[in-house]
């Protein structure tokens, strides 16, 4: 357990001061672009925009969030003189390439890096085109998307000799896109219900 923690912090560490501040700084600047141009589409336009702190919020959340994936998977790494299919069946779980200090947690962050992936785009098809899916159709474009993704980057990787291909990265990417979409379909479910209790109950006291 201290050996996780100590993992943990170490790579807390790492990412503010490695990988925060290009993507951070990126999405603001994105952030600002997209909404000059909103600014100019509600002005000029014939449709009415609703540009609300909270979308203006969202867009920076989005914006930050690829920028970080993708500096993180491809723009922050160089070179590396590894043969890109040298570890194809590598580093499944924490134990594989941990030391006496630390632990491997690349299976972890893995999955955690794509939880926002399918949450974010599900959430801008519902809101810009007003689609909704099913349930059974969310979680299995969710994989589609997360899988196809994923294996996207891990090409990329392969091409331009950024990493290795690993069939554990596509596994848990795809893993971590299933897992944010049920989680966003249960969030979605218990926010219902707490509406349609408060409004039951409004109705019960008139």
């Amino acid at each position: 357990m201290g050996k996780i923690i100590k993992t943990l912090i170490l790579d807390v560490k790492i990412f503010f001061i490695s990988y925060f501040t290009e993507p951070f700084i990126t999405a603001l600047l994105l952030t600002l672009f997209l909404s000059a141009i909103l600014l100019v589409i509600k002005k000029y336009g014939k449709h009415s925009l609703n540009i609300s702190p909270y979308s203006l919020l969202f867009t920076f959340v989005s914006c930050f969030y690829f920028c970080e994936l993708f500096y993180i998977t491809l723009f922050s790494r160089t070179e590396t003189t590894t043969q890109g299919l040298s570890n194809v069946f590598g580093e499944w779980t924490i134990f594989d390439g941990e030391t006496s200090i630390y632990m491997n947690l690349k299976p972890v962050l893995n999955i955690i890096l794509f939880i926002p992936l399918c949450i974010i785009l599900f959430h801008i098809v519902k809101k810009a085109f007003n689609k909704i899916y099913t349930d059974k159709k969310m979680i299995l474009y969710s994989v589609i998307i997360s899988f196809s993704f994923s294996l996207f980057i891990e090409l990329i990787q392969l091409i331009f000799n950024k990493g290795t291909f690993q069939l554990s990265d596509l596994t848990y990417n795809t893993l971590g896109g299933l897992i944010g979409i049920v989680l966003y379909i249960t969030i979605v479910k218990i926010i219902k219900r707490i509406k349609n209790r408060t409004k039951d109950f409004s109705n019960a006291k008139r």
